[in-house]
């Protein structure tokens, strides 16, 4: 029988998934999937990382500074690309994902291509259980709030959010900034549990993973990404017995999800408690009854 201390390493990168994927739902709320998540995360992890390294923060405070820090990027971010086509703005968050990660290469004092070491390691099981329940909780508050039905609305359809008196521009900026802070405090956790933060993980094929995530969970529950998070981080180790096939069986369960369920694997339910919100049509949903 496997012993708890195999899974407990599993068990805090579920945890700092979860708060990385919460922060990516909030930012998704208002139509905004944004492509820099591991970016943004960087940020964090860098600003955490520098006090406590070179100015001998305390762990909370350095914790509060990247949140703040992730907030201050994503609300620059919301506002430069509030007025843009959802596909630019996607590859603007791309664009500026890439441009961190060269930026980071030539910094020395970032410890540049050779990473930022020597950070001590503050985050135990007790911290990143602590991180995730308090992103999980500030995202359902952002999701159940009158914020998250307007964020919804504008995702759905800005001009009619729009005609109703919904300010498209401050509910992306909003949902933006609260997803980004989220997002900065699970880079600061992981950087004090991995005790690094390199370049080389700041960059799309990183936020891909959380991508996937969201995508597979769905993004009309909070409930969704967070399912989807824990099952695709413990699966891969659970495949362990497949040996060298292990990432083939992974994928190939990916893909089927992805076919079986195009539309996430939790649905949000009509007001009411009717039909999943999964596209089809009311007037086809009734005569299918």
């Amino acid at each position: 029988m496997t012993s708890f201390g195999f899974w407990e390493p599993i068990v805090i990168v579920c945890f700092i998934n979860l708060i990385l994927v919460s922060g990516l739902y909030v930012n998704a709320l208002s139509g905004i999937l944004q492509l820099c998540t591991a970016a943004i995360a960087g940020i964090g992890g860098y600003a955490a990382a520098v006090l406590a390294v070179n100015f001998g923060w305390p762990f909370v405070p350095s914790l509060a500074v990247a949140a703040v820090a992730g907030a201050g990027v994503g609300a620059v971010l919301a506002l430069l690309t509030a007025r843009m086509a959802l596909f630019v703005l996607k590859l603007t968050t791309l664009a500026f994902g890439e441009a961190v990660v060269v930026l980071v290469y030539n910094i020395d004092y970032l410890g540049g291509a050779n990473s930022f070491t020597g950070i001590p390691l503050r985050t135990d099981l007790v911290a990143a259980a602590s991180g995730a329940m308090l992103a999980i909780l500030v995202a359902w508050a952002v999701d159940r709030s009158t914020i998250g039905f307007a964020a919804r609305a504008v995702r759905d359809d800005p001009i009619a959010a729009g005609s109703v008196g919904i300010s498209v521009r401050r509910i992306r900026v909003m949902t933006f900034t609260v997803g980004a802070a989220i997002i900065g405090l699970g880079g600061a956790l992981q950087a004090h549990y991995l005790l690094v933060v390199s370049p080389h993980e700041l960059g799309f094929f990183t936020s891909l993973s959380f991508i996937i995530f969201l995508i597979i969970g769905g993004t009309q529950t909070l409930r969704g990404p967070l399912l989807a998070t824990i099952l695709l981080t413990a699966i891969p180790e659970a495949l362990r017995f497949a040996g060298e096939y292990r990432l083939i069986l992974y994928g190939f369960i990916v893909v089927m999800v992805v076919l079986m369920r195009p539309e996430g694997m939790v649905t949000r339910k009509r007001p009411g408690g009717g039909r999943p919100l999964t596209g089809v049509p009311a007037g086809l949903a009734s005569s299918r009854r």
